[in-house]
């Protein structure tokens, strides 16, 4: 019998992940809502329009299912910086491997996990933009420029994201097409 990550990873169909993914949720109670389809959908674009190597469906499957173990109470912090840990653990019961687990468990840097995947600063970048242009309850969503600008200058100020300036240039692009 095949694991469910063997199940999941083996799905191309993007709508047929979506499913799986709601299965999941109702069954185990992961976190799993329209926010993440929307960062899914941004990590996919974003591979696509700029053309980067890396196993799309891997870095789609990850996105899907990083933040599995988030809590909605954003004022619990120490819950906030041990989400990605407790996710990659639980993902690794789930029969994905210790690569994949820690691509999720470096979607955010609180684990100060080093070296870092090339994976996981794409999702990095998906989860921190995909999330200031959602509105939250304490406050409204940003602009696109304005969250560009708090993505480099603020969340990833002194970090190293290898992948920052393509996707500037990627949020270019869509807003040209019309995109974003």
């Amino acid at each position: 019998m095949e694991s469910f990550a063997e199940y999941i990873l083996s799905e191309k169909d993007f709508g047929k992940k979506i499913e799986i993914m709601s299965y999941l949720k109702n069954k185990i109670n992961i976190f799993f809502d329209n926010s993440v389809i929307f960062k899914t959908f941004i990590v996919n674009m974003f591979i696509d329009t700029m053309d980067i190597q890396v196993d799309k469906n891997k870095v789609i499957t990850a996105m899907l299912l990083c933040g599995c173990k988030k809590i909605n109470n954003a004022q619990d912090m120490e819950k906030i910086k041990n989400y990605a840990k407790d996710g990659a653990d639980f993902l690794a019961k789930l029969g994905f491997s210790k690569e994949f687990c820690l691509i999720c468990e470096q979607h955010n840097r609180y684990s100060n996990s080093l070296p870092r995947k090339k994976e996981a600063d794409i999702l990095e970048l998906a989860d921190q933009f995909g999330g200031m242009l959602l509105d939250r309850p304490e406050r409204i969503a940003f602009p696109i420029e304005e969250a560009l600008i708090l993505l480099e200058s603020r969340n990833l100020k002194n970090c190293n994201n290898v992948y920052l300036n393509k996707f500037k240039e990627f949020v270019n692009i869509a807003k040209e097409v019309n995109v974003a």
